[in-house]
């Protein structure tokens, strides 16, 4: 195996270790984001075989799937690329998004009220 790359199989196991683990913890808002960032990952290695190997930080969604993992429409996810407040790479008529730069939007949605606003990453 590569360096920096992992199996599927393994990573899957190691997404529900940490998922079970979150659950188990008494912040409500820890245990949100666990479970959200769990089905993000779930999400990215859909369809993909358990012996296959994926490099974790360069592991990318097209919109639709972003906007599953979001709980937006996939209209709203490009309009947040094209205004800037979304990376992401244009692969023919669509757009890829890497896992890492979703991280951002899942976090914002368990902060505290008041402290919610989202910075523009370039």
């Amino acid at each position: 195996m590569a360096a920096g790359r992992v199996k599927v199989g393994l990573l899957r196991e190691r997404i529900v270790a940490a998922l079970a683990s979150g659950l188990h913890r008494p912040e409500p808002e820890v245990v949100a984001l666990t479970a959200d960032r769990t089905k993000a990952m779930a999400v990215a290695l859909a369809g993909r075989q358990d012996d296959d190997e994926v490099e974790v930080e360069e592991l990318e969604v097209s919109t639709a799937r972003a906007a599953a993992i979001l709980g937006f429409h996939p209209e709203h996810v490009r309009r947040l690329i094209r205004g800037g407040r979304l990376r992401a790479r244009r692969v023919g008529g669509d757009f890829r998004v890497r896992l890492n730069d979703l991280w951002p939007l899942l976090e914002v949605r368990h902060r505290e009220p008041g402290r919610r606003r989202l910075r523009v990453r370039r």
